[in-house]
């Protein structure tokens, strides 16, 4: 299973509560999250509530997926800032991750 603190777990696409949920289930096993999503307003609210109730590091970008551009510079962004991708949830075809 994923118990590490180090691991990451990334999120493309919209979220709603079953997403939420799948986020939760990392988050409360200390996984890194990062998340892309086209509302800004509950994705900024989403990764402030991850990272206050799990004390876990939360990216989230504002982009959609489809636009190969937003799709792009997300997963580059990732990569930077943690490293690696431990799992990868609702990726598109297309889509390399």
């Amino acid at each position: 299973m994923f118990m590490s603190s180090k691991k990451v777990c990334v999120l493309t696409g919209g979220i709603g509560a079953k997403e939420y949920s799948m986020l939760e289930k990392y988050a409360c096993r200390g996984c890194r999250i990062a998340f892309m999503d086209t509302n800004k307003e509950l994705g900024r609210m989403i990764k402030e509530q991850l990272e206050a109730v799990y004390q876990v590091k939360v990216f989230f970008f504002h982009g959609d997926i489809e636009r190969e551009e937003d799709s792009d510079i997300f997963f580059t962004a990732v990569r930077e800032m943690f490293g690696r991708m431990d799992y990868v949830i609702g990726l598109t075809e297309g889509t390399e991750g």
